[in-house]
């Protein structure tokens, strides 16, 4: 893409205004991050975090008139902004078939509706938090912080937490089949911590009896630092097992 020329921005300072007049002019972002905003009648909520790279302003172009702009854009930190070449890209979209600029401007038009939408649907969850306790509700380990205690498994033989090294994780869900979980660390690593390696886990539900079990991890998503989300399959399951977790989560929803 050919930048004609850039802005920059200091923190907090508009890069477009809601109900501003459209220039038709298209907008990429070179460095920082820019929030998208809308003003509803419960106040302003946001509808985006746009990173370096993003592409914004495009609807009125793609729609080929001018009009309002339907969001206010807002640097997050500096930020530099890139104005594309309005007279290049009016050349290139005259190429295009009638039939293929008419779906265009329909596709903006729909993102205009859709971005609506998304505002009202921002104000009803200002509105209703009692939605997202109901969600807790249905995934109740989200809520819950489960220790979990693990350590290496060992090609000779199982390792017993007790006078091993453990590593430490707390419990983000719990498949209802007792056959995985999914846990955050604070002492991840590639070398401890790569895909296929086998562990012991050791947590407790409440009000159960501890559970003991052998995985291997399946998926991980490291997060800066020792941090990390970690996806584990059981490498043994039993009907117990299972039993144990159903009952648990039946326990908690109940509540």
């Amino acid at each position: 893409m050919e930048v004609k020329h850039t802005v920059e921005y200091e923190d907090g300072e508009l890069i477009l205004m809601e109900g501003g007049e459209s220039d038709r002019n298209i907008y990429v972002l070179l460095e920082g991050q820019a929030r998208v905003t809308k003003e509803t009648d419960k106040g302003q909520v946001t509808l985006a975090l746009l990173e370096e790279g993003d592409i914004f302003g495009e609807v009125s172009f793609l729609a080929q008139k001018y009009g309002a702009r339907s969001a206010t854009i807002a640097a997050r930190g500096k930020v530099k902004v890139g104005v594309l070449d309005q007279e290049k890209l009016s050349t290139e979209y005259g190429t295009l078939s009638p039939l293929f600029q008419k779906i265009l401007k329909d596709l903006a038009e729909r993102f205009s509706t859709t971005t609506v939408l998304a505002s009202r649907l921002a104000v009803r969850r200002m509105e209703k938090p009692s939605l997202e306790r109901r969600a807790a509700k249905r995934n109740p380990l989200q809520k819950l912080r489960i220790k979990i205690e693990y350590v290496s498994e060992t090609d000779g033989g199982r390792q017993t937490l007790s006078g091993f090294q453990s590593y430490q994780g707390i419990l983000l869900d719990l498949a209802k089949t007792g056959m995985g979980l999914a846990l955050y660390t604070t002492s991840f690593s590639e070398s401890t911590h790569p895909l296929g390696a086998k562990f012991i886990f050791q947590f407790t539900l409440p009000g159960k009896p501890m559970v003991r079990v052998p995985g291997h991890i399946v998926w991980a998503r490291a997060m800066g630092g020792k941090k990390a989300r970690v996806g584990v399959e059981f490498s043994e399951t039993n009907p117990y097992l299972r039993k144990l977790v159903e009952e648990f989560l039946q326990t908690v929803v109940n509540q």
